[in-house]
Formats: C-alpha cells, sequence, structure tokens
C-alpha cells in the first residue's frame, strides 16, 4: 500500500498483465488497475499521456513505470518502460524581488542535486516591489512581469538540467516560494488592491496549476505548487521559514527574520504566531550600493580590517578576483569602518583620514576595498558616503522592526530562546559584526541561529513531502499579523536607530564596551 505521506511526485512499478481473450481491458484501464492494487485510486490522466500508452505497453512487455502526482490530484504523467533509468526531479525556487534561486531535487532520494540563481530580470522595472507594481497596473505590464519571472525560472531549469545531463522535461514539478506580491507577479494576477487600504490580495491560497500554463519550459503538465501567503505583505517565504525553523513546534517563544530587500519578522511559539513585515531597502542584499552585489560567485563575503595598520583582508565567494561586495560583506565592512575609528557613530567618514584607503573623488569620501589590480573587472572597488549612508537607512529600518515585534508580545530580545535569521543574506551573515553596526540586538551570539535560505528550504519540503504543503496552511491559519506602521514610536525609533549601533548604547553593551576599549 503506497504510503499518505511522501514525494509530490513518486516512480511506481507496474507489472501489468497482456490483454487475453478474457480479459478485454483496455490499456489507459490496464494501468489503472495496477495503480489501483498498489493503493492509488483516482488517478486523473491528461489526454496527451492517454495517446501514447498503447506503443509504452507493448514497447515494454506491459512492465512500465508510471509518474504519478500526488497534488492538486492524483494525476498520471508519463508512462516509461521499466528499464528507463529512473529520472524524478522537482524544481524548488526562491522567487526573490532581487534574485530568483532554484534547486533541483531528486524526488527519489530527497538529495539536492544542483542549485543556480540569477538577478531577477523584473528589477528593470524598479528595485523596488512598490515600483514594480505600480509599473504592473497596464495588463500589458502585468504580463511582461509573469512573463519574465516565467522565463527566468525556466532559464534555471534548463541550466539544471544541463548541468545534470537529463531533459527540462523529466522535472516533473515546481513549488515556489516567495512574498505576496512577487507570487502575484509570478501567476500574472492583479496587485492593485495589494498597495491600497485595506490590502487585499487576489487569493492567500492558490490553485496548483500546470507548468504549460504559465509557459514554464519543465514538463508541460507538472504541477505548479504556490506557497500561501497570509496577507498583502506576509507571503508563503515567510511560512515557509517557519516550516523550516520549526518555532511553531517549540515551547520557549523565538524570533524568525527573513532579511532581505523586504524583510519578514515572525515571533512565536506552538501558541502563538505573530508576524509583522516591512522594506529593508535594497542595500542588505547588495543593491543602492555602488559595487554591491548579491550573493555569488566574485561577491566580498568577508571583511577584516587591522586595527593596528589597517590593512584590508577579505574573501570573495568563489574564490576568484572579485567582482563586488555582497550584502554579508557590506556588514563587516560598516562594522570594521566603525570599529576601527575610521567612520564615526553617524557613519560618516573621519577626516584627516586615518587609513590610506580613504579617498575624496569629487569631494566625496570613498574607502577602497580592493586595487584596480586585484580585481576581476580591472577597476577599484570602493564603499563611499553614499553607500553607507544607504546601508544606514536599511539597518536601521531592519532593527526599528525587530524592536516593534518583541514589543508587540512584551519580551526583550533577551528573553528570546532564539534568534533565527535566514534569506540568502542569513547565509552568510557574521553575526558580532551584524551586532556591532546595530542591524540585530545583542543577545548571547549562542542564540543566533543562521538558516540559510529558508524560502527555498522550505519550497524543497514541499516538494519531498506532501504533509508539508498540509502543515504550511496550519502554520498559516495560526498566524496573526501586526501592522508596523501603527506603532507611534516607530519614526522616533527609526531616528535612534540611524547612529552605530544606535543612540541609546545601553542596548548594545557588548558594543559599547569594546568601544571603551578601542
Amino acid at each position: 500500500m503506497m504510503s499518505v505521506d511522501g514525494p509530490v511526485i513518486r516512480k511506481i512499478r507496474l507489472d501489468l498483465p497482456h490483454p487475453t481473450d478474457t480479459d478485454h481491458a483496455g490499456d489507459l484501464d490496464r494501468v489503472l488497475r495496477g495503480l489501483k492494487a498498489q493503493g492509488i485510486i483516482g488517478v486523473q490522466t491528461p489526454l496527451s499521456v492517454v495517446a501514447g500508452l498503447s506503443k509504452i505497453l507493448r514497447t515494454a512487455e506491459f512492465r512500465v513505470t508510471a509518474t504519478v502526482a500526488f497534488v492538486p490530484i492524483l494525476t498520471l504523467l508519463r508512462l516509461e518502460p521499466a528499464n528507463t533509468p529512473s529520472r524524478n526531479f522537482g524544481l524548488a525556487v526562491d522567487l526573490g524581488s532581487t534574485n530568483i534561486v532554484g534547486a533541483l531535487v531528486d524526488l527519489d532520494t530527497g538529495a539536492t542535486v544542483g542549485e543556480h540563481s540569477m538577478l531577477n530580470p523584473q528589477v528593470e522595472h524598479g528595485e523596488d516591489i512598490l515600483t514594480r507594481t505600480h509599473f504592473s497596473q497596464q495588463p500589458s505590464n502585468r504580463k511582461r512581469l509573469q512573463v519574465q519571472a516565467a522565463s527566468a525560472v525556466s532559464l534555471i531549469a534548463a541550466q539544471l538540467a544541463i548541468r545534470l545531463g537529463i531533459s527540462a522535461g523529466d522535472i516533473c514539478c515546481i513549488s515556489v516560494s516567495g512574498n505576496t506580491t512577487m507570487t502575484h507577479f509570478f501567476l500574472g494576477l492583479e496587485t492593485y488592491h495589494l498597495c491600497r487600504a485595506p490590502y487585499v490580495p487576489v487569493a492567500n491560497y492558490f490553485p496548483i496549476v500546470c507548468a504549460s500554463e504559465l509557459s514554464i519550459d519543465v514538463h508541460p503538465c507538472a504541477p505548479v505548487i504556490v506557497l500561501p501567503n497570509v496577507g498583502s505583505y506576509v507571503g508563503g517565504d515567510a511560512l515557509a521559514g517557519v516550516l523550516v525553523s520549526g518555532i511553531h513546534r517549540h515551547e520557549n517563544v523565538s524570533l524568525l527574520v527573513d532579511i532581505g530587500t523586504n524583510a519578514e519578522i515572525v515571533i512565536g511559539n506552538r501558541d502563538f504566531l505573530l508576524v509583522g513585515a516591512g522594506s529593508a531597502g535594497p542595500g542588505l542584499e547588495g543593491g543602492a550600493v555602488r559595487h554591491g552585489m548579491r550573493a555569488a560567485a566574485g561577491a566580498i563575503e568577508r571583511i577584516a580590517i587591522n586595527p593596528q595598520t589597517h590593512a584590508i583582508s577579505y574573501h570573495v565567494i568563489g574564490d576568484g578576483r572579485p567582482l563586488g561586495i555582497c550584502g554579508s560583506g557590506l556588514i563587516d565592512l560598516l562594522a570594521e569602518l566603525f570599529s576601527t575609528g575610521i567612520i564615526d557613530s553617524r557613519g560618516k567618514f573621519l577626516l584627516p583620514a586615518k587609513s590610506s584607503r580613504v579617498q575624496l573623488h569629487d569631494g566625496i569620501a570613498e574607502f577602497i576595498v580592493a586595487e584596480a589590480k586585484d580585481t576581476a573587472t580591472g577597476a577599484e572597488i570602493c564603499f563611499s558616503q553614499p553607500d553607507i549612508d544607504n546601508l544606514m537607512l536599511s539597518k536601521a529600518a531592519m532593527y526599528t522592526m525587530l524592536s516593534v515585534m518583541t514589543d508587540a508580545v512584551g519580551m526583550s530580545f533577551n528573553e528570546l530562546d532564539t534568534f533565527f535569521l535566514a534569506g540568502a543574506f542569513g547565509a552568510y551573515i557574521t553575526a558580532d559584526k551584524a551586532v556591532t553596526i546595530g542591524i540585530v540586538p545583542d543577545i548571547e551570539l549562542s542564540k543566533f541561529r543562521l538558516l540559510g535560505n529558508s524560502s527555498l528550504e522550505g519550497a524543497k519540503q514541499v516538494l519531498l513531502s506532501v504533509e508539508a504543503l498540509v502543515e504550511i496552511k496550519r502554520i498559516m491559519s495560526a498566524i496573526t499579523y501586526v501592522e508596523m506602521n501603527e506603532s507611534r514610536e516607530f519614526m522616533n525609533d527609526f531616528m535612534a536607530a540611524r547612529f552605530l549601533p544606535h543612540t541609546d548604547l545601553e542596548r548594545f553593551p557588548s558594543v559599547r564596551d569594546r568601544l571603551g576599549k578601542r
């Protein structure tokens, strides 16, 4: 008997009896009868699959492998000779507003066999979600955004298929996790009411559709599962993070923050879950910084500055010459510039400069991170005063949102059991550097847990477990949304957080003590 839980797509071996003078069952009926014998009842079959059944059955001497989708309804996707090598793959997608990441999952073994990321092509219509939302109000523009998202997923699928030596048609399911606006763009849905009171999405639960309906180049009947959202500002990526972290099963209260261009924060335990969301700006993902870039090969992800000599050292993702600096590298750099006294608590360069790497170009101070001779482009990689100013806004917004969420439950940061950091940013961040600049609270470093890209991981779990999708729906029903901007103190807290680490150093005792020894 087939287990109820398991991958959403499964390969089932069938040894079927040949037709005889006393068994005149049709070829499709014979296949369905074989599936029923294994406890799989009520299977639907697309006409395109029915059309090829007779030839495959006879070529294979009625020993075949059926590919069956268990969502949204039992569907026969493919019939192959039993000796055909097993090719049972799903594509998990983190549909980010800045970056799109795909992971190819072997659904038979559960292993991730490849990963590929790319810049979201929609950024040409605005780096921020709101600009894109306004752009999408014209039906032709909305269609363009949908095509761009679908084409990006197709490209990622094609790249991963080539890398593994399979056909994109062997990808028989896609699960997509993203914020509410991004998933609306992906499905071509109206976004007019998402950014206008009372902020209503077209849907919180999305229908599971075939890849061909969205013009995604994988198996044409592959079900595309888009994780549900809670509301306009809390999407499936936040629900995926809760699923992966497990905070909804914990006794003690924990906090989860998915840090990106848009930040989503969940606080709670098995008894309650509160969620809030807001814009942290593109700076934390390398945007709005001249030499910023996403966390990919060529990005500087770690930076250290010698406090005595001010010599700089850094690590590049992929170990090649640097192309730019990703979010975690920017956090490191801001923390190191502050810790070594090259910039002050306002984030301003101290002049005359302590380091020869600080130079003035057209009257604007900038710090030379990598000299032209050391970079992949042959041009200097710099961190200028406007770059710092933009990053300071992002870090202030992030800390203020965290404060709003803990205030909402009447807790201090120190009372949290675990502080989960998620998102691509959360895969590389150095917790003590993040504390130094005041983007996260000054708590015991042992409480920080890096989840990495929990949106992508949650999408993987949905591919591998029918029950995971059910659990996500349970999480959704338990969540209460907190409106960030309704806090009277939000703007005051935001202004106070626009200093390193904060205007109130009592909130950051470890940083205060280190500054005293500087």
